[in-house]
């Protein structure tokens, strides 16, 4: 009989086992999916990530395969020797569900950072996947049945090797239909903006201190107008245009969007959709090197924003930074503003730091204003500024500007101050660290003289040719800045751990977990009253 007859019972067979193994398969696909979602629905970092844990996923898939077919394989023997029934012949594809739902199970329990998030979009991603494992599953089973009865069913146990592949592959097969549905959304988020008329659109980007900067600007201009700013890191344009259709109020007056980039021409893109009629352009660092190729394309890129402002627009520059001080001097609009060191509009003089926070004198229109707040980390003055800037060319006054300054919170996980029992100490440093952000966290930890200082770290990513070097020398600025050294995953921390030793750093005090869970069971025994501890870059999980 023809396996597609419908009077053929193994038809019927071939159908359920396809829906139940499509749906293991789905099961199965969690982990790459999460990784395809934390790559930014990115082929390059999941081939990248593949790599770098060389291959120990699909190490697991292979197991399982193993198994599975061994106790399929041994079963059909036995019941093939012993009785003569179909029925009995297929039984040992419970050994390969049973398997499955094992390895399934123990997965989930494996504490991640940012768990898999089953949006619309991954929704759509795991409708394809499920198409993709049942044509495969129903066809690879239909060809097995001219097989021996041996080896026939047991085909099936061998499909979760497909998974790898076929979780980027369903990822490109729904990227037509993806950019489809962002072009509709960004289309609708620019024709709400455009409508709003009297609303003031304003655009930050920079390699860091971007989300410090929105959160500052925010707090200085709601003395005087209505605020939506877009929250946390939404930089995308996916992400701002969810901001703009949800919590953009038509009374709103001012419109902030940070905005990020890790390629050219994506600055460029974001202005397009928010049309900015102003800016602030807060650093440029090495950050993201790796998937910029060179320096000059980051500062490339973060010119698109001043690029794309109306001629008279207002530009606030951080020259403090030399490579934005770079773009200062080329940028041809009338109204750009210089903060920071070597600024003329608004700079600091005198700034002391402690483990309070920081103060310093504003210098603006030739007066000084001495002020302070519980901020920690030096860089975040040159943040103020900017903010303080362009709230004060949009209106609000320098006594207003001086009274919300002692008010400024820290944003979330940048050098965040964290009080614990037993007079132990957090210092939250673990957004997206960059070279420059480490060295201020790092002088900063040093502010705690009388305490023992700990730091924790898995080191310096996305810096591309540099990376190992880089490492090396935040190894060598660790060694000078606390006591005990925790390094978390295998990335970097040989490199680190090298810049330490160099700087005769005791190796004693040297501690190598592979993931932050691991530290957080170690700090039970570890920690005592009055330690500090930095936590400095929280990688996600596609970076173990």
């Amino acid at each position: 009989m023809k396996v597609f007859d419908l009077s053929n019972p193994d038809l019927y067979f071939l159908i359920v086992l396809t829906i139940l193994n499509s749906l293991v398969l789905c099961f199965l696909s969690n982990k790459f999916l999460q990784i395809l979602q934390l790559s930014g629905y990115k082929i390059s970092p999941y081939g990248a990530w593949l790599k770098d844990t060389k291959a120990k996923w699909f190490g697991r898939l292979t197991l399982l395969c193993f198994l599975s077919f061994c106790g399929v394989f041994v079963t059909n023997i036995l019941f093939n020797k012993f009785l003569d029934s179909k029925l009995f012949g297929n039984l040992g594809l419970i050994f390969y569900f049973a398997f499955a739902i094992v390895f399934i199970i123990e997965i989930h329990k494996i504490p991640q950072k940012k768990p898999l998030k089953v949006t619309k979009r991954m929704f759509r991603i795991y409708v394809a996947l499920y198409v993709l494992y049942a044509v495969i599953t129903f066809f690879a089973l239909a060809l097995s049945l001219s097989y021996s009865f041996y080896l026939r069913m047991s085909v099936i146990t061998i499909t979760p090797l497909i998974v790898p592949v076929l979780a980027p592959l369903a990822l490109l097969i729904t990227h037509p239909l993806e950019k489809i549905i962002q072009n509709g959304y960004k289309h609708r988020c620019k024709v709400k903006l455009t409508r709003l008329s009297n609303l003031i659109k304003i655009g930050i980007t920079g390699s860091f201190g971007k989300t410090s900067t929105k959160a500052y600007l925010k707090a200085f201009l709601e003395s005087k107008y209505k605020v939506c700013a877009t929250p946390s890191s939404f930089n995308t344009p996916m992400g701002i245009s969810k901001v703009v259709l949800d919590d953009l109020n038509e009374d709103d007056e001012v419109f902030i969007a940070e905005m990020g980039a890790k390629k050219m021409g994506e600055i460029k893109e974001l202005c397009e959709m928010v049309l900015p009629d102003a800016g602030i352009i807060t650093s440029v660092g090495e950050q993201h090197l790796e998937s910029f190729k060179n320096l000059e394309n980051i500062i490339k890129t973060k010119s698109e924003l001043y690029e794309n402002l109306p001629k008279d627009a207002v530009c606030v520059f951080n020259v403090s930074n030399k490579h934005v001080k770079k773009m200062f001097d080329a940028c041809k609009l009338k109204n750009k503003t210089a903060v920071g060191k070597n600024g003329t509009f608004l700079y600091e003089k005198d700034i002391i730091a402690t483990t309070k926070g920081l103060e310093f004198k504003l210098c603006y229109d030739g007066k000084e204003y001495q002020t302070k707040t519980s901020i920690l980390g030096e860089h975040n003055v040159q943040n103020i500024l900017s903010a303080a800037a362009l709230a004060l060319k949009l209106g609000v006054s320098i006594k207003q500007i001086l009274k919300v300054i002692p008010t400024l919170k820290t944003a979330e996980h940048r050098l965040e101050l964290k009080n614990l029992d037993n007079d132990i100490i957090i210092i939250d440093d673990s957004f997206n660290s960059n070279i420059q952000g480490t060295a201020v966290a790092l002088e900063t930890l040093k502010l705690f003289e009388e305490n023992r200082k700990i730091v924790v770290t898995p080191g310096l990513v996305e810096l591309g040719k540099i990376e190992n070097e880089e490492n090396i020398e935040l190894g060598k600025r660790i060694a000078s800045s606390c006591d005990i050294a925790i390094l978390v995953g295998k990335n970097q921390s040989e490199n680190i751990k090298k810049g330490l030793l160099k700087k005769g750093f005791d190796e004693k005090n040297i501690i190598v977990k592979d993931t932050l869970f691991e530290v957080t069971n170690l700090f039970k025994t570890l920690l005592q009253s009055g330690d500090v501890v930095l936590l400095e870059n929280d990688l996600p999980d596609n970076y173990k």
